[in-house]
């Protein structure tokens, strides 16, 4: 069980962050150049779309994030 697991890990870091579909709030940063803090206050509004978590973790499903950018003005 714990070779299972660990090979899951090892999958997970060889993925390059920008071929993923959930990124975490750091990976999202990252990848638009948009600080945490700034993800994190727009994850917390009501039509918040693009958000997903898996137990305390919080992922950021990145196709609808970009839709999201897009269809803003300014942030």
């Amino acid at each position: 069980m714990i070779a299972y697991r660990e090979s899951l890990i090892e999958k997970k870091k060889e993925q390059p962050f920008w071929k993923k579909k959930c990124l975490s709030v750091n990976e999202t940063a990252a990848y638009t150049g948009i600080g945490r803090g700034k993800i994190r206050e727009l994850m917390k509004k009501k039509d918040c779309n693009f958000m997903t978590t898996d137990g305390y973790q919080v992922y950021v499903i990145i196709d609808k994030f970009v839709e999201f950018l897009n269809s803003r003005n300014e942030i």
